[in-house]
């Protein structure tokens, strides 16, 4: 079941600026996602890969005017920045640390048709799209998430009017959320782990294959045409309080088959994204964080995941 509505304070996350007369193709030569598709109106997903296939960050990406901005889990900073501009070399490309620029904020849930009058905006632009309201940014990450991104100097005021119309929430219903779309980010505890396609960044959109060359390219292609994909990233239920990076037992007490990718609330059903060996599912049930931990309850995903 779906919470009511509230309003997040996102401010402390990663956001990057990459602006000059090389961005696009610095970027197209850097991320999963194809660039040359991405305009004023559109919001996708896309990764950062090393050399050897694994994913070091997960972004939402969109493109104002001839800038791109690239949002990420809060502990990514300056390891986000750090690998980007190991990359810039001679081009004519500015990576630029924007979180103290403008602030975020986020909606989650679905609020009553008048919360949208009272803001004075029309209803939240379809998924995967942006759409701009006076200073506001909005970015349609789910039907259930929405980002604003607003100038500093307006934080104040949105702010205000936020908390005026819904309930305050926190980072964990930004999760909440996202673990239901079973989309998870790359965080400090989890990178240069897993290859694209082991958190389904394929089924979610955040791979383009018809793309030309970017860093570790080759072996996210290697795996989506040649390659069985050994592991994938699924939805659980868990008493206690999942964390992430948190090891996934199966049968073997002595050999992890997992690692948890995201985790939502504290609680008698806390929910999680873990990736798991698919071989470890047929072989009895899995435990969370000790060999004899919280038995994990299978949940279903919004999309399809091949598991056999």
């Amino acid at each position: 079941m779906t919470a009511p509505a509230c309003w997040v304070d996102l401010s402390a996350r990663t956001l990057i600026r990459v602006s000059g007369e090389d961005a696009a193709t610095f970027l197209q030569g850097q991320l999963t996602q194809d660039v040359a598709a991405l305009n004023g109106a559109r919001a996708l997903w896309a990764a950062h890969c090393s050399p050897k296939g694994r994913m070091l960050a997960s972004f939402l990406l969109w493109k104002e005017g001839s800038e791109f901005w690239l949002d990420a889990s809060e502990d990514l900073a300056e390891a986000a920045l750090r690998r980007l501009r190991l990359y810039v070399l001679r081009s004519r490309v500015a990576v630029e640390d924007q979180r103290d620029a403008r602030a975020r904020f986020g909606i989650c849930g679905r609020p009553d048709p008048g919360f949208w009058d009272a803001m004075g905006w029309p209803p939240a632009p379809a998924p995967g799209t942006c759409d701009r309201q006076a200073d506001v940014l909005r970015v349609a990450l789910s039907a259930e998430r929405l980002l604003l991104v607003v100038p500093v100097a307006q934080a104040t005021e949105l702010r205000a009017r936020l908390s005026d119309l819904l309930a305050a929430g926190s980072g964990l219903d930004w999760a909440d959320a996202a673990v239901r779309e079973g989309v998870a980010e790359i965080r400090t505890a989890t990178q240069d782990e897993w290859v694209p396609q082991m958190i389904n960044w394929d089924l979610v959109g955040g791979i383009s294959f018809n793309k030309g060359c970017y860093t570790g390219q080759e072996i996210v292609a290697r795996t989506h045409y040649l390659g069985k994909i050994k592991r994938r990233m699924l939805r659980y239920r868990a008493p206690g309080r999942p964390e992430i990076g948190q090891s996934i037992y199966g049968n073997d007490p002595e050999t992890p088959v997992g690692k948890v990718a995201l985790a939502g609330s504290a609680g008698p059903k806390a929910e999680l994204l873990a990736v798991v060996h698919l071989d470890a599912l047929s072989a009895g049930p899995l435990h969370l964080g000790e060999p004899d931990g919280p038995v994990l309850e299978s949940l279903p995903l919004p999309y399809a995941v091949a598991t056999d």
